[in-house]
């Protein structure tokens, strides 16, 4: 399946991960460690971060895929013991980076010094009630642009990583994977910005 179109499927389908795009994902894009759990590395104190990670966390449970989290300090990311320590306790060679630009830029390339490569990154602009996302994915030639609203795009942005990953078919219903979690927050329209990625180590 052509890696462009596989994201601008799911982009484009309101489930965003059928068990066979996800399965065709899987075997494309990301196999490696597909039964280990993701890392999720968050950047504590960055707006809108929080609620990405959370979401990710919901999603990929409703996907079934395992992950464990670390939180970390800007000036952590981009120290090279704090990152190598963080890539050495990876238990099955994926991470997902939720940061700001410069702490994304210099996570993948001291992960790049160690063999890693970036499958997917995504950068997200929030507006007031927007958030503007632009999505590079290996192997493609350009990059896809589009805009979600701030209450729908972390669960989107979380859909597009369980598809990415492989996980199994996931709810239509957002309302499904929010019951489950009394802390999702209202959105919050404060502006800025943020990076998402994910590495293969």
């Amino acid at each position: 399946m052509d890696r462009r179109n596989f994201i601008k499927s799911l982009l484009a389908s309101g489930a965003l991960g059928s068990s066979s795009l996800a399965a065709q994902a899987a075997n494309e894009l990301f196999t490696p460690g597909a039964a280990q759990p993701v890392l999720i590395v968050g950047q504590s104190g960055l707006p809108h971060a929080d609620e990405l990670v959370l979401r990710l966390t919901q999603v990929f449970v409703a996907a079934g895929i395992k992950q464990v989290k670390a939180e970390a300090t800007g000036s952590e990311l981009i120290e090279y013991s704090h990152v190598t320590a963080l890539l050495d306790g990876v238990p099955g060679h994926r991470v997902i980076g939720v940061m700001d630009d410069a702490a994304a830029l210099i996570f993948q390339e001291l992960a790049a010094v160690r063999g890693a490569a970036c499958v997917v990154s995504t950068h997200h602009r929030f507006a007031a009630q927007e958030v503007r996302h632009c999505c590079t994915l290996a192997g493609l030639e350009a990059s896809i642009v589009w805009s979600d609203s701030l209450a729908d795009h972390a669960e989107r942005i979380g859909r597009l990583y369980a598809g990415t990953l492989g996980g199994q078919e996931l709810a239509a219903d957002r309302s499904a994977l929010l019951a489950s979690d009394n802390s999702a927050r209202e959105a919050d329209g404060t502006p800025g910005s943020l990076v998402s990625f994910l590495i293969n180590v």
